[in-house]
């Protein structure tokens, strides 16, 4: 149908217009990004099948990751979907509803069949610059995230005359994600892992294209040397009231010794990213004048080293640093050091900056 490239350039061209028309009285402001989403098939059109699957639940469930992603991950995105259950929706109705609610961009999601293998996208024949780099932007992102679990092929960014990316009023593409009737491909989309390495790819590069900022947990912990399952350390770090600038009943000491025997304070950090952290310690002298401290972030463990012997009664920043996700050893205090005096060790903050 011929007439459709103008139809799409035209459109394109009267909302750059109406974009240049001024707004009289309505105050400024940032209006979220509208993802629309499209897992292809449902309802009573299976799709492609194959080695026991259907194509409609493998394009519904990364869709849906893909959805709970963006939210999760990303501020400034609304999500709308041609269906979030097996639902039967034609293609007029997909891409109906995509132009009726205005969307920025129309993504939608499939596996492939054929008897090859990999992965592959595709945009209109004829498109903008705009569609070509969400085209470019979400290729290049959901093959590195399948990647992060398996060899996948490229086989390339491609241009076709499918409806839901002719017929829209936006940038709109569609991934082909591996192929179903191939024993190799199946078997990674019947695995959990893959298809979420998968959505958070297409997540990442929407996310990337759209400019979407990433959201900021506030989240703020203390773990004591007495938090219950929060702190281990070896029979060697004995239990001490001695100092009134402790943190809480109590806290641990030991001798310095050129050996390992850390004692570690347990973190549930939420989520990857920059965290604060800092000790709490009394200051006393002839406590050690250079206790190592070990921070276990995203890059491997970093060492900072404070005086003891002052200071104490307070909170003292060792840094900020990035950190993964996950409830794990994240702080710890060593006793290596070839300084004299008691190497102490009583509660830690970790703060997301």
């Amino acid at each position: 149908m011929s007439s459709h490239p103008i139809r799409r350039r035209a459109l394109f061209a009267a909302a750059a217009g109406a974009a240049l028309t001024p707004w009289v009285g309505v105050p400024a402001f940032a209006a979220n990004k509208k993802v629309y989403l499209d897992p292809g098939h449902g309802g009573t059109d299976s799709g492609a099948v194959g080695n026991g699957l259907q194509e409609k639940a493998l394009t519904l469930n990364i869709a849906l990751q893909v959805r709970d992603i963006l939210l999760a991950t990303y501020s400034g995105v609304d999500i709308r979907m041609s269906r979030t259950t097996d639902a039967t929706v034609s293609l007029q109705q997909r891409s109906d509803d995509a132009n009726a609610w205005g969307a920025d961009i129309f993504v939608s999601i499939h596996i492939n069949s054929g008897g090859g293998t990999g992965f592959e996208s595709y945009r209109y024949l004829t498109t903008d610059a705009a569609t070509q780099s969400l085209h470019s932007t979400v290729h290049a992102n959901a093959l590195a995230g399948m990647r992060t679990v398996a060899s996948v092929t490229d086989r390339g960014l491609k241009t076709a005359n499918f409806h839901v990316v002719r017929e829209t009023n936006m940038p709109a593409i569609l991934t082909e994600n591996l192929f179903i009737d191939t024993v190799a491909d199946a078997n990674l989309l019947k695995n959990a892992a893959f298809l979420t390495a998968d959505a958070r790819g297409h997540a990442k590069g929407i996310a990337t294209y759209l400019g979407l900022p990433t959201k900021t947990t506030s989240y703020s912990t203390i773990v004591d040397n007495t938090t219950s399952g929060r702190f281990t350390a070896s029979a060697n770090w004995a239990t001490s009231t001695y100092s009134t600038q402790r943190y809480g009943a109590d806290y641990r000491y030991a001798d310095p010794v050129l050996a390992s025997d850390a004692a570690w304070f347990k973190v549930n950090i939420p989520e990857a990213g920059n965290y604060k952290v800092e000790v709490w310690h009394p200051g006393v002298a002839g406590y050690n004048t250079a206790t190592p401290h070990v921070i276990v972030t995203s890059s491997g463990n970093q060492t900072v080293t404070i005086d003891q012997s002052t200071g104490g009664g307070a909170w003292r920043s060792l840094g900020t640093f990035a950190m993964a996700a996950g409830d794990y050893n994240a702080v710890g205090v060593s006793r290596w050091t070839s300084a004299a005096g008691y190497v102490i060790a009583d509660a830690v903050r970790v703060t997301r900056v």
